[in-house]
């Protein structure tokens, strides 16, 4: 036999023995796998099982005391319970319809008993729970730790309570039609206006709800395009939100209708409430107070562009003043929301569709209001400056960004610099609108003109020293 054969039977033999091994692996390893005990595996993936223990908010509450509890979600532990209580049927239809069960079996009108929960049942204050911690900025890993349960569990529960607080009319937000309620909030602007200003029946502003690029698929659904999202003077994706509050800081009305690179002046043009206020929403006189990026009307006052520092037009300068010591509220009203909701400080995820972040963002107007309308009815303060540690280091570390809130140069309020005002005033408004507008709103029989001249005939002055803000609008 040649040399040649023997180095072929060799490597013949080497194959051979290797087949064999790689052959009693696979045997050892499915032997293995097939005869694991039961309780190892979860369905039909085989994951693990968790054995987790359940936790309800009162042991929670138990171990955070008031003060924590407060902090941690943002109310009152009795407000809590009775914003449980308006909510626990609509979150538990949710979660139901959201899973597809089909009651079947037992008889007619008798009781039926829903399919088992690996750990036991979740209730419906826990999702409650999860839901508010995950709006004020905490992390839902932490979550699972404290009420026992999975991630999927903490992400499902949110959707439950947006839909739930969504449906539910005794949170709806709507500008009241009524004189009577126009003029209640007339006054209260009027209390804390220094010049008596009395027909302020609300301020209305812009804010940029901040969010990753969206997809393709999400801007073809939107019928536009991703870069009707970018808000080139922020230089972020977001959602252009037209809301208008009290001198509270509570919510009034809120639009979402237009992506981030449209201006406030679009934006709000497109709204229910523009169409009712062009119907007669506005009662007894009363108007809107808006910055220089909405269209001075009968019921829309503005300030006056480029008249700050010109001796010519200080009675001007002076109505700029009152007028934004009014309208700066619902610039407040973002800085509560904002330090309330965490969620807002960071970019919403890609994951989360146009449709969701909407539903989100007037889910989260609702509860601020319901804080508010709380903090009153208890009679104690709404602190909002007194976050979690946790909380705060949680939305800093966040891979989709995080803002800042900072004092206004101009009246020291806190408010969220980095969303307001996003984009260039009348970017996407033409010409000929505007001019159009002009012809058929002479300035001396708008609201705006008499306010001038009450301003000017009451001798009221901008404070010496205050800080003056330069006007670049109508």
């Amino acid at each position: 036999m040649s040399d040649d054969d023997n180095d072929d039977n060799h490597d013949d033999s080497i194959i051979y023995d290797s087949c064999v091994l790689i052959g009693r692996a696979a045997a050892f390893a499915g032997k293995q796998r097939f005869s694991a005990p039961h309780h190892h595996r979860s369905g039909r993936y085989g994951r693990k099982a968790r054995q987790r223990q359940r936790r309800s908010v009162s042991e929670i509450y138990i171990g955070l005391g008031p003060d924590y509890f407060r902090r941690a979600y943002r109310m009152h532990y009795s407000s809590f319970w009775k914003l449980h209580d308006e909510l626990e049927e609509r979150i538990e239809h949710a979660r139901l319809e959201h899973r597809g069960y089909e009651k079947k079996g037992g008889r007619e009108g008798g009781s039926y008993l829903p399919p088992p929960v690996r750990n036991g049942h979740i209730q419906s204050s826990v999702r409650l729970a999860c839901a508010l911690r995950y709006f004020a900025g905490g992390s839902p890993y932490d979550l699972m730790g404290k009420y026992g349960i999975s991630h999927t569990v903490v992400m499902e529960s949110v959707w439950y309570v947006v839909e739930a607080i969504n449906n539910t009319c005794d949170m709806d937000i709507e500008y009241p039609e009524s004189a009577e309620e126009q003029n209640k909030i007339a006054l209260q602007f009027k209390k804390v206006s220094s010049a008596g200003i009395d027909i302020c029946a609300g301020a209305i502003d812009g804010i940029l709800i901040w969010m990753k690029k969206p997809s393709m698929k999400e801007a073809i659904n939107a019928e536009c395009g991703q870069l009707k999202f970018l808000c080139g003077r922020k230089g972020k994706f977001g959602l252009n939100c037209q809301a208008v509050s009290d001198v509270r800081g509570k919510i009034l009305d809120i639009s979402i209708a237009y992506g981030g690179a449209s201006s406030d002046c679009l934006a709000f043009e497109r709204s229910k409430l523009h169409e009712r206020c062009e119907n007669g929403l506005m009662k007894d006189k009363n108007v809107l107070f808006g910055e220089n990026a909405y269209l001075n009307t009968q019921y829309m006052a503005t300030p006056y562009s480029n008249v700050s520092g010109n001796m010519e037009y200080k009675t001007r300068d002076d109505y700029n003043f009152y007028h934004s010591q009014l309208r700066i509220r619902v610039e407040c009203c973002f800085g509560m929301l904002v330090q309330r909701w965490g969620i807002l400080r960071t970019a919403l995820s890609q994951g989360i569709s146009l449709t969701r972040i909407v539903a989100l963002v007037n889910t989260l107007a609702r509860l601020h209001n319901y804080c508010i309308d709380e903090a009153d009815r208890l009679g104690v303060r709404d602190n909002l400056t007194s976050r979690l540690p946790i909380d705060v280091q949680y939305m800093m570390e966040n891979e989709n960004g995080f803002i800042e809130l900072q004092q206004s140069a101009a009246h020291g309020m806190t408010i969220p610099i980095e969303l307001i005002s996003p984009v260039e005033n009348f970017v996407d408004v033409g010409d000929t609108l505007l001019r159009h507008h002009r012809y058929n709103n002479p300035e001396e029989t708008l609201p705006r003109a008499k306010l001038h001249r009450m301003i000017a005939d009451g001798h009221y002055s901008r404070p010496a020293g205050n800080a003056r803000r330069r006007n670049t609008g109508l």
